[in-house]
């Protein structure tokens, strides 16, 4: 099943930003959402903590106050980025209706 760390959500307090990790307690894929630059620390502590493998950084829309922290975590941990086509953003994966990314089971 679906593994979350303790919290249903991780917050950034200066972009008022909420990050979502989700994982495979199975495989230990997991897939992060809306990443910040200033908290990929914490994101790779937590991932380390729980020994999880990261297979995407995606970002549900792109962030005019603030840069998302998937480059970073793309760099630390050679997951790949994806994000809306829509959204005019770049990304290793560009993402429409009806698309998916799955990791594990999931």
């Amino acid at each position: 099943g679906l593994t979350a760390p303790p919290g249903p959500q991780l917050f950034e307090a200066s972009s008022c930003t909420y990050t979502y990790l989700l994982a495979d307690a199975g495989t230990g894929d997991a897939v992060i959402i809306d990443p910040v630059l200033e908290t990929v620390p914490r994101d790779l502590r937590l991932l380390r903590e729980l020994g999880l493998t990261l297979r995407y950084a995606a970002n549900t829309h792109c962030h005019a106050d603030h840069v998302t922290g998937s480059g970073a975590l793309r760099r630390a941990l050679g997951c790949s980025s994806a994000t809306s086509r829509a959204s005019g953003a770049s990304a290793d994966i560009l993402l429409g209706e009806g698309d998916e990314l799955r990791f594990g089971a999931f």
